[in-house]
């Protein structure tokens, strides 16, 4: 059976380096609960888990405060946003519904007011977008650093100077952007990040991660078992242990440590790779008349239509031609409305690591048949 040609790396990469698939093996192999028993083994997990905790904190100049493991960026997002306190919060069009439905939601049940910007210069959202939407009772700022559909890239630096002038905490959802781009929680002044491990990292499915600073201060999602203070009913307040109840995916988070050293230290091949493809695969698409939405491809995202055909139809034609990519809204419906293709959807090809530029000639090569 001829291999499919992945071009949905946006949603989960394909490619796993060894190191990832070794440390889950091993971890499946040989595991135990971090933090609930005193032998060996048990603190043998701990340490994994904590040395993971410290690679994300480096990776992300996190120098004075704590991560969080969750099984999604979705989950981290959630943490971050359900412990919101104040009257008023600003984010984007550009957000993934990971952060639309949880403001929506705070907002409906009358706990926050609610603006959502859009980029005033056609592209990507900046510092004075977001300063044209605060208010005096704004305590959150939330912004997309990629987005998932035109790949667009925020401010963030700017939009960090701009919060921590008016002392408002900045959420960055760094979903696509990790390790495209640089994320420096104190050089960004970035007080929340939140980030899959699952799709520029190369980690695995149900792994994910809110990193926060010492600033911030945040109420669990899940109350239970947590290792500690096990004679009270009541959760405890201490960080990291309080936001992590229950048991961790131990094989996932040393997996994730292996992925987060691979892919910084591949970085430069990594950024090469998928933007020479995605350069290649615009021109393709400008050469077939394609209307492309894409901004800027180099975190890979590359969403079109073609034909005046719906996007699910492409999808369905590129399926059959065994071309793997995305249709539809992408979870990001405020996008769609703000581009005009909240019906018909659009097509995402998204690069990774795995593809090679004869993935980028199969592509082609079915889309100019339409």
């Amino acid at each position: 059976m001829k291999d499919t040609v992945y071009f949905d790396n946006a949603a989960t990469s394909r490619f796993k380096p060894r190191a990832v698939i070794r440390a889950v093996t091993e971890e499946l192999k040989r595991g135990a609960n971090p933090g609930r028993s005193g032998h060996n083994d048990a603190v043998a997990a701990a340490v994994k888990i904590e040395a993971a905790r410290n690679a994300i904190a480096k990776a992300t100049d996190l120098n004075d405060g704590t991560v969080i493991f969750t099984k999604n960026c979705t989950e981290a997002l959630n943490l971050a946003l359900t412990s919101l306190k104040g009257r008023h919060a600003v984010t984007t069009v550009f957000e993934h519904n990971s952060v639309l439905r949880p403001l929506y939601a705070l907002k409906a049940s009358g706990k926050i007011s609610l603006s959502v910007v859009a980029p005033s210069n056609g592209a990507f959202i900046t510092a004075h977008d977001i300063e044209l939407a605060l208010r005096a009772d704004t305590s959150l700022i939330a912004v997309n650093y990629v987005s998932n559909v035109t790949g667009a890239v925020a401010k963030i630096t700017e939009i960090g100077a701009l919060a921590k002038k008016r002392g408002i905490p900045f959420l960055v959802d760094a979903a696509q952007a990790i390790p495209h781009f640089p994320l420096s929680m104190d050089g960004m002044y970035v007080d929340m990040a939140a980030c899959a491990g699952h799709k520029g990292l190369h980690g695995v499915q149900g792994t994910g991660f809110l990193a926060y600073t010492n600033e911030i201060k945040l109420n669990p999602l899940i109350l239970g078992g947590t290792g500690t203070h096990s004679d009270s009913v009541f959760q405890p307040r201490e960080a990291p242990e309080a936001l992590e109840s229950g048991t961790l995916n131990t094989p996932g988070i040393a997996a994730l440590r292996e992925a987060v050293k691979w892919s910084y230290s591949n970085l430069e091949k990594i950024k090469n790779k998928v933007e020479s493809l995605s350069e290649h695969i615009l021109d393709g698409l400008k050469s077939v008349g394609a209307e492309i939405y894409t901004y800027d491809a180099r975190a890979g995202v590359i969403s079109f239509n073609i034909k005046n055909k719906t996007s699910s139809e492409t999808a369905d034609i590129l399926n059959r031609g065994g071309i793997a990519v995305r249709s539809g809204l992408h979870c990001a419906p405020a996008v769609h409305r703000w581009l005009g293709t909240e019906q018909r959807g659009a097509v995402r090809v998204s690069v990774g690591y795995n593809n090679t530029p004869s993935d980028v000639s199969a592509l082609l090569s079915v889309l100019k048949e339409f």
